[in-house]
């Protein structure tokens, strides 16, 4: 028997990706998931180490940064060991400067760049998104091999990929250092 291992979209928005589950918080005339799943309310309907890959494309700048703890725990949670977690997003500084200058004469698209497009409700970013910043957060989290730069494709974008790596201390090893003191 062979096992199929789950890929993820989470924030699938209008890009459905093929041979991946596809996940959104709601369905609209835009949006159409295989599967509906709130992760700032409720956990993610799969098993732990049970999924292969997640991709967020143009999907955590939309997500509260007071979520993403809830978001990074439950992703360690569903990956294998060494599966990965891929985020592509707009580099806040270099759209920002694009904005400022103008850049080729599409302010409008680099406003969007910044702050979504706004076509329909959830279409708007509400963090700036930095590459070292969201490396530093991933890394707490116990995320590993983690690699960012420049969407070669799409001026202002920036992808990063990284492994689900083995936490480094549990909340069981800081209670027994704490409360027992043992090392």
């Amino acid at each position: 028997m062979s096992l199929e291992l789950v890929k993820i979209n989470y924030g699938a928005g209008e890009l459905n990706l093929p041979g991946f589950i596809n996940i959104d918080i709601e369905v609209s005339k835009e949006v159409k998931p295989d599967l509906i799943a709130d992760l700032r309310k409720c956990p993610l309907p799969f098993k732990d180490d049970s999924v292969e890959c997640i991709y967020m494309i143009h999907a955590i700048e939309h997500i509260e940064i007071k979520y993403w703890p809830r978001f990074f725990v439950e992703f360690y949670r569903v990956l294998l060991q060494d599966g990965h977690l891929v985020f592509a997003y707009p580099e806040f500084e270099i759209c920002a400067q694009k904005f400022i200058e103008n850049h080729k004469g599409m302010r409008d698209f680099w406003r969007a760049a910044l702050y979504g497009r706004q076509l329909y409700p959830g279409d708007y970013h509400v963090v700036p998104m930095i590459s070292s910043d969201l490396a530093e957060s991933l890394k707490s989290y116990g995320f590993r091999n983690i690699k960012y730069g420049p969407d070669p494709q799409h001026d202002g974008y920036s992808f990063l990929d990284c492994q689900k790596g083995k936490l480094l201390m549990t909340i069981e090893d800081v209670y027994r250092k704490e409360i027992f003191k043992i090392n």
